[in-house]
């Protein structure tokens, strides 16, 4: 398996780990969930190929509509898990859509190496 393959593996064990119900592909996605995007790439130009490589992705919390105070609270408990398990560098509210419904949502960026 290749190293950006791995990464999301890994990724995707500490948030298992910590409680969150993961999804990984979107169709699946549900309310109560975090959902992993496929990453952003980004690699050093030093060092030829075997320098490291970033993976950035995005999370999305998300839960059922209305995006009412009860949502918002139960979204903002999803979010202090994931930031407290992986390294996440910004978090905010947006909406993720699964078929025809948009979910309340935040959306929250995760830098993650690549081995």
């Amino acid at each position: 398996m290749g190293r950006t393959n791995d990464a999301r593996e890994r990724l995707v064990a500490e948030l298992v780990a910590a409680g969150l119900a993961v999804v990984e592909d979107s169709r699946n996605a549900r309310p109560g969930t975090v959902i992993v995007e496929p990453p952003v790439l980004t690699r050093s130009t030093f060092g030829g190929a075997g320098t490291q490589l970033v993976c950035e992705f995005t999370l999305y919390a998300v839960q059922p509509p209305p995006g009412n105070l009860d949502a918002l609270k139960a979204q903002l408990e999803l979010v202090d898990t994931v930031i407290n398990t992986v390294p996440a560098t910004a978090a905010a509210p947006t909406t993720y859509l699964v078929g025809s419904q948009e979910l309340p949502a935040y959306s929250i960026t995760v830098q993650y190496p690549a081995y």
